[in-house]
């Protein structure tokens, strides 16, 4: 009788902890999909709408761990189909939930709803026809250009998130605030620079290499706040380094400027929408001397600028140029000190900085760049050249 009451213990343990398991919570008008990439549960209608955010998200995981360890915090992603799911996520709730982080992500779908509700409350619902047609008529290639930018934005707010709950435990991460680098205790370069590093790419290069004379210090962007850029929209949302403004330029077409918000790369583009390349703006005035950077001007001439080399476009505001600048800078100058140092460095970078120590006291070790700035710019700007936009 003993042995047959030890035997139905050993079962039923297993058993109760798949139970408890299985209860884990759930979100109304979501289904729940956990554990697709380590450390991160998903919530939308089907399986297939995660589908987009699935490889890029386990990329970045996978980046984040090479530079912060193992253990990373574990946050939800609520993929969103409509404006009713948009609208039934309560991060508050998620948070007490057990989760460190939260991020929203809303389907090319949602993004077109709520330009179609703005819309209507801009102008009632007389739409004029053609716009409701060109809505309606969205080309495959353009809503998974737009798909595709969303999943690179997500990667992004992940590794800001991860950043952020696992440098200070008593951080509640809001994706709301998510281009909040004040929240973060590492410096603005490398939380910027970490972020495209988990995303795989290298923010605003091509506009980086065409304006390399109007660069800022590198001795100033790793000690320098992140320039600050108002957001384009009112309810923000954009990817890191976008302003929350959508596809700058761009636009549906039929309509003047707006794009889908919050989402997209500036001057990225999208097929079957006006605008792409680089909208508006360049540089003019002379280039840096000794530190200090030329005047900001109207248009370059070359295409896409505004001047004479292409079709008229937005200028960019001087603020958004510094902060394309800023994260291009960053990113780019994050990546060269990973190839140049070795990943062992830049590990011991990042504990280093959470603790207090200066960017600039930990490169100028010898071990690391040395203490040579204006060389070691020079080296960088080299490098620069060099890479693919």
């Amino acid at each position: 009788m003993l042995r047959f009451l030890l035997a139905a213990l050993l079962v039923a343990v297993p058993l109760g902890a798949g139970s408890a398991n299985a209860q884990a919570v759930a979100f109304k008008n979501f289904a729940s999909f956990r554990n697709l990439v380590p450390g991160i549960d998903f919530f939308a209608s089907s399986r297939k709408a995660v589908s987009p955010y699935e490889k890029p998200a386990a990329e970045a995981i996978a980046r984040l761990k090479e530079l912060m360890g193992e253990e990373l915090p574990r946050g939800a992603i609520f993929i969103c189909s409509n404006l009713q799911q948009k609208d039934s996520v309560f991060e508050p709730r998620v948070l007490r939930s057990g989760y460190r982080w939260s991020i929203t992500v809303v389907t090319p779908e949602v993004r077109m709803q709520e330009m179609m509700e703005r819309m209507k409350a801009q102008m009632g619902d007389d739409l004029p026809a053609e716009i409701r047609n060109r809505m309606r008529e969205r080309p495959p290639e353009m809503m998974a250009n737009v798909e595709q930018q969303a999943a690179a934005a997500l990667v992004q707010q992940i590794a800001h998130a991860v950043t952020q709950t696992s440098m200070d435990e008593n951080i509640q991460f809001r994706s709301s605030r998510l281009d909040d680098m004040g929240k973060s205790p590492l410096p603005d370069w490398l939380d910027i620079g970490i972020a495209w590093y988990a995303a795989g790419g290298k923010a605003n290069l091509e506009f980086l290499n065409q304006n390399m004379e109007q660069t800022f210090p590198i001795e100033d962007i790793i000690s320098m706040s992140r320039p600050f850029v108002a957001s384009s929209f009112d309810q923000g949302g954009g990817m890191p380094g976008t302003n929350g403004g959508g596809f700058p330029g761009g636009g549906m077409p039929g309509m003047n400027g707006g794009g889908f918000p919050g989402g997209g790369f500036p001057g990225g583009g999208t097929p079957g929408m006006n605008g792409g390349g680089f909208p508006g703006g360049g540089f003019s005035g002379g280039g840096r001397t000794g530190g200090q950077r030329g005047s900001r001007g109207g248009g370059s001439g070359r295409p896409g600028s505004g001047g004479s080399g292409g079709m008229p476009q937005r200028t960019i505001p001087k603020d958004e140029q510094d902060r394309m600048l800023f994260d291009g800078q960053s990113s780019t100058f994050f990546y060269f000190l990973m190839e140049k140092a070795g990943v062992e460095k830049v590990r011991e970078l990042i504990r280093t900085a959470r603790d207090g120590t200066e960017s600039r006291d930990y490169i100028e070790r010898a071990d690391v760049l040395g203490g040579d700035f204006a060389k070691i710019e020079e080296e960088w700007a080299a490098w620069v050249k060099t890479l693919k936009p």
